[in-house]
């Protein structure tokens, strides 16, 4: 098991029910440290232009001695940016990211595209909200494969391109494939599909080039 370090945003986010003892290092972003100020839990260090996070929240970390890293409210980055660059170059090879979806689509998608950017750094980085686990996987100089595991029992996996796929296969599901493409034109191909149940191999995905997100989902 790697070591796990988290982050809570300030979008759609319920802590119960989070085991917040997996993880070495967490941190509030912005508002997200409101999340966490009020499920009891003290963060190892918070971060943003914590335009977004009472005053009476920030003044309770500094008297509980939690590392505090500001950011300008004039940057060409958002707060979950500057946070998720800053835990990626510390020693932590899981990333869990909790309060990164809600109503703000755009902060939403852009968000998921930097999923692509820890993997590539070699972090195994997810978005996790009430009915939703995504991570990414990307291949340019030789095939990637992903063991499609540890999904939520009635949950739904699917698997979205981000420009053009070559060479995908499913195999141990219940929709498979062989060396298909995906991209614009048949983008929701792949979405929707299950685990087979009792199946006595391993599910897996395997993409020669290009960028999927993968989704696990539930309604």
């Amino acid at each position: 098991m790697g070591k796990k370090a988290a982050i809570f945003g300030s979008g759609s986010f319920d802590p119960s029910g989070v085991d917040f003892s997996q993880y070495r290092f967490i941190a509030g972003c912005d508002g997200g440290t409101q999340y966490l100020s009020d499920a009891g839990v003290v963060p190892h260090m918070i971060m943003g232009d914590f335009d977004s996070l009472d005053t009476s929240t920030i003044m309770e970390m500094f008297m509980l001695g939690v590392a505090r890293h500001g950011l300008s409210t004039d940057k060409d980055f958002t707060d979950m940016k500057g946070t998720v660059d800053f835990i990626a170059g510390l020693d932590y090879d899981e990333l869990d990211i909790y309060g990164a979806t809600g109503t703000r689509l755009d902060h939403s998608v852009g968000n998921m595209m930097m999923l692509f950017e820890l993997f590539e750094k070699g972090i195994n980085g997810r978005i996790i909200d009430k009915n939703n686990i995504i991570t990414a996987l990307a291949a340019s100089e030789a095939p990637v494969t992903m063991e499609i595991k540890d999904v939520p029992e009635g949950w739904y996996v699917s698997f979205v391109p981000v420009g053009i796929c070559k060479g995908v296969t499913i195999k141990g599901m219940k929709y498979k494939a062989e060396n298909i493409e995906l991209g614009i034109n048949n983008s929701t191909r792949a979405i929707s599909n299950e685990l087979i149940e009792g199946s006595e191999g391993p599910a897996f995905i395997t993409v020669e080039s290009g960028r999927l997100l993968v989704f696990y989902s539930r309604d």
